[in-house]
């Protein structure tokens, strides 16, 4: 949509430059990309013609707003448009839009709404399903347990001895603590084997080394979080939210318009048409997400404390930790069947 004929500067060594060369240049390059013709540029953006110009036209678009003192350079110099340069033309066609900067912010937004809604959203019940996970498995709290279990039985007769728990940063080292037995195996695999012979948990339908491939197989969620980054995606979140905010002001100051400045409009202006019903049918769904970042929030503050983690560790660390760890467990269950059964073979 919104492809037709492009802009282009005009014929001959008459046209009249204005701005700085180096941006009337970098305005022609971007400008190029959109590929229309001032008048329809004008009337897209005055409309907010979301087929004419999609995000990438618009981002464009955001990226050649001129200045207030580019502006007043072309408008002053009282030149027909014809008469201009390339860039020229379009700060006087185009430019001179009222609010063009808030108008294509609001554009933006409007345009990208439902795509950026549905990342942030999903970034969200990505974090929510890891803590839910790590705080609410019993198969992963048994596998927990007998890991403690089994370092009390390593560590008996020393001060390591009888411990009541474990930081979360041992997790990593249970792949690395290899025992002498034939084959060889690891503290991880023979944790697995004896959470493997325990009796099924309650909702359980797998028995035996079925039930540790699907605690294996429900971890993957914490690969997928220690992806994220908390902090960049708080600070989206917050953005996303903060825009709609912008277009309500922008709606706002257009309402508060006399009718002597409203008569003055430029023609085609359909900003409180369009933007009106777009706030009251995203506001709810807007609302929904904010709801959802603060049971995140507590979610993750619930998970840190559950696990007695230090104040210092970063969200993004304990998720790395556990990220390694189910990677490690993945690997460990891969690698073949119990390893008692392993045994029983080589035997």
């Amino acid at each position: 949509a919104g492809v037709g004929r492009a802009a282009a500067p005009a014929a001959g060594g008459g046209a009249l430059v204005l701005l700085d060369a180096k941006r009337a240049n970098n305005i022609a390059i971007i400008l190029s990309r959109v590929r229309l013709p001032f008048d329809e540029m004008r009337a897209a953006v005055l409309s907010l013609d979301k087929e004419t110009l999609p995000s990438d036209a618009v981002a464009a678009l955001l990226s050649c707003v001129p200045s207030p003192e580019e502006l007043d350079i072309v408008v002053s110099a009282g030149v027909p448009p014809a008469s201009l340069g390339f860039a020229e033309r379009f700060v006087l066609e185009v430019g001179s839009i009222p609010r063009l900067q808030k108008r294509l912010e609001c554009l933006a937004y409007m345009v990208r709404f439902d795509a950026s809604l549905a990342a942030v959203a999903a970034d969200v019940a990505t974090t929510r399903a890891a803590c839910a996970t790590l705080r609410t498995s019993l198969a992963l709290r048994q596998l927990l347990g007998v890991v403690l279990r089994l370092g009390n039985a390593l560590n008996g007769g020393s001060f390591r001895g009888a411990a009541e728990g474990f930081r979360t940063d041992a997790l990593p080292r249970l792949a690395e603590l290899r025992t002498n037995s034939t084959p060889a195996s690891t503290l991880l695999h023979v944790a697995l084997s004896h959470c493997a012979a325990l009796p099924p948990l309650d909702g359980e339908a797998e028995e035996g080394w079925e039930r540790v491939k699907a605690l294996a197989a429900s971890t993957a969620v914490l690969r997928e979080v220690a992806r994220l980054s908390m902090t960049e995606m708080a600070d989206e979140a917050s953005r996303f939210c903060g825009c709609l905010q912008t277009v309500k002001d922008e709606l706002a100051a257009a309402s508060r318009s006399t009718r002597a400045a409203a008569a003055a409009a430029p023609t085609g202006d359909r900003f409180i048409e369009v933007m009106s019903p777009f706030v009251y049918e995203v506001e709810p769904r807007v609302d929904e997400l904010k709801a959802d970042l603060k049971l995140m929030q507590a979610e993750l503050d619930a998970t840190h404390a559950f696990f007695a983690e230090e104040p210092k560790t970063s969200m993004e660390a304990f998720f790395s930790r556990w990220a390694t760890f189910a990677v490690q467990l993945e690997a460990a269950v891969a690698s073949g069947d119990d390893p008692r059964a392993k045994r029983a073979r080589v035997a």
